[in-house]
């Protein structure tokens, strides 16, 4: 087995491409109605 290829990059996380990676198609920035801003999480005051 070659061991090269499956040892794992220190600091990436397991689901995360390769650098160069072309964007996924599915996933379109220009239609974010509020770039730049972590929306998706809890605020603070809830957390």
């Amino acid at each position: 087995m070659d061991t090269e290829k499956t040892e794992k990059k220190p600091g990436r996380g397991g689901h995360a491409a390769e650098d160069g990676a072309p964007l996924h198609p599915l996933i379109d920035l220009s239609r974010d109605p509020n770039p730049g801003k972590a929306d998706h999480a809890l605020p603070d005051d809830e957390a």
